[in-house]
């Protein structure tokens, strides 16, 4: 239902309970409501389930087929999520829309390999608790504008990667954590060309990478900067410290990967394949201790 038509049939407070602090919702968006726990949930097509929360979908994923069905190019619908721990592993991005979690502890357990790739999808305050399948969270080929805000990836054994992404084009991954017992082997994994990917304010907790970047052609205004890139547990008195930081494993080109100002533990802070790092990257005010025993230094390399 739009959201200009909900005010109409059930009022202002309608407008009220849609309203979040994480943006604007445009009166011409279609706004979805999921909540597994209410007694009155149900995935149905019926012109009433879904569309306000005393009668909401059950699961995102039925939300998502919804929403996709009615998604427009000039307008961004909203899915609206319940507390709770939705068990189950999303297969389809949302097109132009948002999918916001009311509240905290709002849980989606299970490896979300998407594969279709998909424009205009953003995840806000989701906790993504991985299943034993890698990776949790797969950004299909291709995909544009796809973004997770404030969200928390937890491994589990037989997971090696947080997100894994090939060939993307304006990522963004900001103010989100990477951590869990056991905690992720690689938080984020780039295996294709970036362009304009941002990985902005996160903390990273992994045992041997925190951002591992294949050798891929066609990198270009990419940026990684203000990120905490610690130590193997998010525990504070952990010591063991992961591997690489930032692993760039193209060895011949230029990546174009802009590295400023982030605080990094690791073996090896910033590694490249190549012998001029500072030549073929930026690296600008960033804070590493390598191999636990170097003081903190202006610039990383």
């Amino acid at each position: 239902m739009l959201v200009r038509d909900q005010v109409r049939k059930y009022g202002w407070e309608a407008l009220a309970a849609i309203s979040t602090s994480k943006g604007f919702i445009e009166p011409n968006s279609h706004a979805f409501y999921v909540d597994k726990g209410h007694v009155n949930a149900l995935d149905a097509d019926d012109g009433e389930h879904g569309n306000h929360w005393n009668q909401p979908f059950a699961t995102i994923a039925y939300a998502i087929a919804r929403s996709n069905a009615n998604a427009s190019s000039y307008h961004m619908n909203v899915i609206l999520v319940a507390t709770n721990n939705y068990i189950e592993s999303l297969t389809v991005l949302p097109h132009n829309t948002n999918l916001i979690s009311i509240g905290a502890g709002t849980f989606i357990t299970g490896a979300h390999t998407f594969v279709d790739r998909n424009f205009n999808c953003h995840f806000w305050g989701f906790w993504f608790a991985g299943t034993g399948v890698n990776p949790i969270v797969t950004i299909p080929t291709n995909s544009q504008f796809i973004g997770f805000h404030g969200c928390t990836f937890t491994g589990a054994s037989g997971v090696t990667y947080g997100i894994e992404a090939s060939n993307a084009q304006e990522i963004t991954i900001e103010d989100c954590k990477f951590l869990g017992n056991p905690v992720l082997p690689t938080a984020l994994h780039f295996t294709g060309a970036q362009i304009r990917t941002r990985v902005r304010r996160n903390w990273i907790a992994a045992t041997t990478n925190g951002i591992l970047i294949d050798s891929y052609n066609g990198d270009y205004g990419n940026l990684i900067d203000n990120n905490i890139i610690t130590r193997q547990s998010a525990d504070p008195n952990a010591t063991e410290q992961m591997a690489y930081g930032i692993k760039m494993m193209r060895a011949t080109g230029t990546p174009k990967w802009a590295i400023v100002k982030n605080s990094i533990e690791a073996v090896d802070a910033i590694y490249s394949a190549t012998a001029d790092t500072h030549f073929q990257n930026i690296c600008i005010g960033n804070r590493v201790n390598a191999a636990g025993t170097g003081g903190w230094e202006d610039e990383g390399a």
